[in-house]
């Protein structure tokens, strides 16, 4: 194990070196998270400002934390944190696949696969809640894993505190406790002593939530910044049950879609177990059709892979937040034909039928102890996924599952064989690396076009500078609706930082940057200026 720590340990290292997550501006949502910490800071007090789902308590905690030692306000310390939190995650992921029976060349594969994981690796080097999150889900049911095999109350007590951190992050952090009561029931049996177990496990999930919403919020002074979720979940579940469970199935669909893509670097680790479970002509023919047929459901429907994710979109990561390419849908950066991602959905189908069917075959061979486990995971799993995505879904909530669902496939993967076995899982992790070091090149070139405007004497409520800095530098709760300008908090739009031209704009400056995704190619961020008729 302390081999595979080393390793991990300077893999992540050298991935902060390359990517270089220095630059103090905000990334996606970050900048409502990062707000109370800098009011933390400069006025001792927590104040929101924005209108969002997560509880994010903690997470502020965890920043605020980590600007004072780094000596003040940064997004970059926000980074470091972030950062931190997902070293702990990836050693948390380890231990709990250790503590399952697993050696250690399973381990180094499953901690390198969720590391770089395209969406872990991106959100660790922003402040956004997915990755704090997952490190304590992991702490959580790592420590419930340890309970269930030792029966001591510490283990318990530190899963229903790391539990509860998780709750200040993401509400869906308390399902763990139901969770756990539906393992007892299972695991246990029904009768009167586990029943009242579950029941208390469920009515403790219950309070602390009512808690925090008719108690905690109030008293922090920050219940008007949260989108009121509770509520739209039952109006949505009394209203409109067929479409609530409609919508269900689809993000169902979505999630096993996404499971198949990020499981691919798995398929050569276990080829092996294909003929061992019977997987015969007639049955592959079978599979090719029904996949056929649901990829063409896909292509009516119009929902083609990758959904229209939050983190990962056509050949890059992290969303594109400039006014001409989201705002206006004018393609300005690079693109791959759509073609490749009809192909790239329907390998992700086949890549999670394989996976189901030998997670479904090879789990009857598991150990007792690693079953037990894995009906944990999955019971939390069944609660937390329809909980994530109430008013939206995004790809960045699978963090969870994904973690579960390496785990639960990590002990039939057999590592000895040609070294070609590692290439997918080379080039989704060269793939993370350079698309996330773009992400951050092109908000550091966004960075200097701001300045270059600043000191041009133009202020942010004369120009869209993107939806992060309008939000950062210009909120205003009520912000006016114009069809010709972005929907964000954008006062005026005169200038436009912008990934490329727009018609009706001259371009005033340019600050290069380089893509390395696309073979180090220059690429430039713009300064517009609207062109009066």
């Amino acid at each position: 194990m302390a081999k595979t720590v080393l390793i991990l340990s300077l893999s992540i290292l050298l991935a902060i070196l390359l990517v270089n997550p220095q630059g103090d501006f905000p990334l996606n949502d970050d900048w409502q998270y990062a707000y109370p910490v800098k009011q933390l800071l400069e006025t001792g007090q927590m104040s929101f400002q924005g209108y969002f789902s997560p509880n994010i308590v903690a997470q502020v905690g965890w920043g605020y934390l980590f600007c004072l030692i780094f000596g003040g306000f940064s997004f970059t310390f926000l980074r470091y944190s972030t950062l931190a939190a997902a070293l702990v995650g990836v050693f948390l992921f380890c231990a709990t696949a250790r503590h399952v029976g697993l050696k250690d060349a399973p381990i180094r594969l499953g901690g390198w696969l969720l590391l770089f994981n395209p969406l872990f690796f991106s959100l660790a080097f922003s402040f956004m809640s997915d990755v704090p999150f997952l490190a304590l889900m992991l702490a959580s049911t790592y420590c419930f894993g340890r309970y269930f095999s030792k029966k001591d109350a510490l283990s318990f007590s530190i899963a229903v505190l790391c539990c509860l951190l998780a709750f200040l992050v993401r509400q869906p952090g308390i399902v763990l406790l139901p969770a756990l009561g539906a393992w007892l029931l299972w695991e246990k049996g029904i009768n009167g002593r586990t029943v009242a177990k579950a029941f208390g496990l469920v009515l403790l999930a219950a309070l602390v939530y009512w808690l925090f919403e008719k108690w905690g919020k109030p008293w922090l002074g920050i219940e008007k910044n949260f989108v009121p979720v509770t509520q739209i979940y039952l109006d949505q579940i009394v209203n409109s049950p067929g479409h609530f469970l409609l919508e269900l199935a689809k993000k169902a669909l979505k999630t096993w879609i996404y499971m198949g893509f990020f499981g691919l670097p798995l398929i050569p680790f276990l080829w092996h177990l294909v003929p061992k479970n019977g997987f015969s002509l007639q049955k592959c023919l079978i599979v090719l059709a029904v996949n056929g047929v649901l990829l063409l459901a896909l292509h009516l429907g119009e929902k083609i892979f990758p959904f229209g994710g939050n983190i990962l979109f056509n050949f890059g990561l992290g969303p594109e937040l400039l006014a001409d390419v989201y705002s206006f849908g004018v393609k300005n950066t690079p693109q791959l034909p759509a073609g490749i991602f009809y192909g790239l959905n329907f390998i992700s189908q086949l890549s999670a039928t394989l996976l189901t069917y030998i997670l479904w075959k090879q789990s009857y061979e598991y150990s007792p102890q690693l079953r037990t486990f894995l009906r944990f995971l999955l019971l939390a799993n069944l609660l937390y996924l329809p909980l994530m995505s109430i008013t939206a879904f995004f790809d960045r909530y699978l963090l969870f599952p994904l973690a579960g669902v390496f785990l639960a496939l990590l002990p039939g993967v057999r590592i000895q064989g040609h070294p070609f076995k590692w290439g997918i899982l080379a080039a989704l992790s060269l793939f993370s690396l350079l698309a996330t070091k773009d992400y951050l090149s092109w908000n550091r070139a966004r960075q200097q076009a701001f300045r270059y405007l600043e000191e041009q004497g133009i202020s942010i409520r004369q120009m869209d500078a993107g939806y992060e800095y309008n939000g950062w530098y210009n909120y205003h709760p009520n912000p006016i609706k114009n069809e010709d300008r972005s929907y964000w908090w954008v006062s005026d739009d005169t200038w436009k930082i912008t990934f490329g031209t727009l018609p009706g704009h001259q371009v005033l400056h340019t600050v290069p940057y380089r893509r390395w995704l696309w073979g180090g190619q220059q690429d430039a961020i713009l300064v517009l200026q609207q062109i009066e008729q």
